[in-house]
């Protein structure tokens, strides 16, 4: 009886805390479909092509994404150690800094030999489309940003007309 009533609130400890991560992991699935999806359709890819090419292009964000959890974690850290003390040796921020950079070399130097790597699956359009994709899809993100935010400015602003009368002069 007593293991029953243990495993019923673990399960629950656990129903909570997969909540979180069920919405984050539909999320992410979101994005990922909508990746997979833009990808196909700016490269053009055919079936076959898109049959090889998505497998290595996850193993590519995986090792990206391991990259990126790295760099998080030395910046968590700092952060940490900016709170502690308000005097941080000079030697752990030039260790941090130099850490951080490495990071950042190993993904420009991951995101270079993935693209140059895909030659024997894309022609060289599709690879030209390839490499500049990141950057057009960032563009487009934050053009629909910027676009959703001024409506929401334009919205609030109207709201703030009608309460309030027009003043003229000083």
């Amino acid at each position: 009886m007593k293991i029953l009533l243990i495993a019923a609130i673990m399960c629950g400890l656990n129903a909570q805390d997969s909540d979180h991560k069920d919405r984050d992991n539909k999320r992410s699935e979101k994005m990922e479909m909508m990746m997979v999806w833009k990808l196909t359709e700016e490269l053009a890819l055919t079936p076959e092509q898109a049959e090889k090419f998505f497998p290595r292009f996850r193993q590519h964000r995986d090792e990206l994404d391991e990259v990126k959890k790295m760099e998080r974690a030395l910046g968590k850290e700092m952060k940490q150690k900016l709170k502690k003390d308000k005097d941080i040796p000079e030697k752990d921020v030039k260790e941090t800094v130099k850490k951080i950079t490495e990071l950042r070399k190993k993904h420009v130097d991951l995101e270079a030999k993935f693209l140059l790597g895909m030659d024997d699956i894309l022609s060289p359009r599709q690879l030209a489309n390839l490499g500049m994709f990141k950057q057009k899809m960032m563009r487009n993100i934050g053009g629909e940003l910027r676009e959703n935010r001024g409506k929401k400015w334009k919205q609030d602003k109207k709201k703030r007309r009608r309460g309030s009368k027009k003043r003229r002069g000083f």
